[in-house]
């Protein structure tokens, strides 16, 4: 007996990809967010905000979001030396790829925007002390005179939050047992998890039938063959 079609099938359906903040789920991560949050909304009292964590903890998805704060500047891995005059807020991910020329670019724009009042939001793998050896002691000092904070993994309940979240912006409607089955039998990695969730919403769409366990079944038989 085929499955009642749900009413938004019908529709050409995608799910966002854009990471923003209003799509980050906290987690165990209350006091980061808030501080994120300050500095989307130009209430950050500090100089620098350094959020470090796992690969798969967010770190990415909270500079990608600031990308969209008024008068923010995203930060190359060069740390360019010309740079906006109106930039209020700088970004840079993953400082601890930095090579000594960009780590000394880095020191000096530090100073320069602790002395103008403005804000530099970075990310890394490892708290400031725990940067490589031969990174600019200076500029590790630097690093860790204002807010770091670890940004923890995501639980499975919470990663719940998150796809149950995606569909739901969209209208899809997703039966119970879905993402519970995603998370035991696939992968518990996000941006993975996600696409799955694209690729189901999309073979919905062609066989005209609702996303169920069956169907997941069904998609995954096909990704076999």
């Amino acid at each position: 007996m085929m499955e009642a079609l749900h009413p938004q099938l019908a529709l050409s359906l995608s799910l966002p990809d854009a990471p923003s903040l209003g799509n980050f789920v906290t987690g165990r991560n209350d006091e980061a967010v808030a501080q994120i949050h300050a500095v989307a909304q130009g209430a950050f009292t500090h100089t620098a905000l350094y959020l470090w964590g796992e690969a798969g903890s967010g770190k990415s998805h909270v500079v990608s979001g600031l990308t969209h704060v008024a008068n923010s500047t995203l930060l190359t891995g060069t740390v360019c030396d010309e740079l906006p005059e109106q930039t209020l807020l700088y970004l840079l991910d993953d400082v601890h790829l930095l090579d000594a020329d960009g780590q000394a670019a880095l020191f000096h724009l530090y100073n320069r925007i602790r002395a103008e009042g403005k804000t530099l939001v970075l990310t890394a793998n490892v708290p400031p002390a725990l940067l490589p050896s031969d990174f600019l002691p200076d500029l590790k000092t630097r690093l860790a005179w204002d807010l770091v904070y670890q940004l923890q993994l995501l639980t499975d309940d919470d990663k719940a939050q998150v796809l149950g979240q995606q569909a739901a912006e969209r209208g899809l409607n997703l039966a119970a047992d879905v993402v519970p089955y995603m998370l035991r039998h696939l992968t518990r990695d996000l941006t993975q998890l996600h696409r799955v969730l694209r690729s189901l919403d999309e073979y919905s769409l062609q066989t005209k039938r609702a996303v169920t366990l069956p169907l997941l079944k069904s998609w995954l038989n096909q990704q076999a063959q």
